[in-house]
């Protein structure tokens, strides 16, 4: 799967956001709340990226520099669309029963 530019940045500093223990406090994830969507969806798309780049897990952390991004998706429809697009990718399937990376 790939990603947009927009959707790369908002998921490299969402996963960024991650580390820190205040996460929900932190702009990306106050926008993940504010959308109501789970930090498991963002997870699956960010597993579909890794396997479509042949990359690594932690390859997110680096893919986009920007600290404060916009949300990616201007509709809610537009998201559930990208969400089915990581769901039915050969990411999805390979990566069920796999460890992170």
């Amino acid at each position: 799967m790939n990603l947009t530019h927009d959707e790369l940045e908002y998921l490299s500093a969402w996963a960024r956001e991650e580390w820190s223990p205040a996460c929900y406090e932190l702009p990306c994830h106050r926008l993940q709340l504010c959308h109501g969507v789970s930090g498991a969806q963002l997870i699956l798309l960010i597993k579909a990226w890794v396997k479509a780049e042949r990359a690594k897990d932690q390859d997110i952390l680096k893919a986009a520099l920007n600290s404060h991004p916009a949300w990616p998706w201007s509709t809610p429809d537009d998201f559930t669309a990208r969400f089915a697009e990581a769901s039915r990718s050969k990411a999805y399937q390979d990566n069920r029963n796999t460890t992170v990376t």
